[in-house]
This record gives structure tokens, sequence and C-alpha cells, in this order.
């Protein structure tokens, strides 16, 4: 199983797989369409995908997905 806590894969797919997971389970009372939240995490990682340090990816993508959800979309910068 994927988590924060375990070696990361530098797969992009594995790390989608893992921060929409996460993100799905947080966002379950926020009425975020599934399309939409798969965008946004998608998004998110590929933005991230290009960094230097690959470890931190799923946790900043996670943190650019709790801002699209509280702004109400994922065109903002404002994370």
């Amino acid at each position: 199983m994927e988590t924060y806590f375990t070696q990361m894969s530098t797969d992009l797919e594995s790390i989608v797989r893992l921060v929409k997971r996460e993100a799905a389970e947080e966002c379950l009372d926020d009425h975020v369409l599934a399309p939409e939240l798969d965008r946004c995490v998608q998004d998110a990682v590929r933005e991230l995908a290009d960094s230097r340090i690959k470890t931190f990816v799923p946790l900043l993508a996670l943190r650019r997905v709790r801002g699209c959800v509280r702004v109400g979309n994922c065109t903002s910068n404002d994370f």
C-alpha cells in the first residue's frame, strides 16, 4: 500500500493514485465532483513532477488540491 511514509515511486500514475485517494477521503463532505477532483489532482501532480526533490510531490500536490477545493476551482493559484 502506498502511503507518505513508504518509499515513493517516481511513476506519475502511482503518485496521482495516492493523491487522488487521499483527496477523495478528505473531500467527501465538500461535494466536489469526481471528474473535477481527478483533473485537479492530475494538474497538481504534473506541475510538481519536474521538481528536483520528488519526495514531497504527493504532499505538495495534496496541498494544492486542498487549495482548489477551498477556493472552489482548480484554475486559481491561491494555494
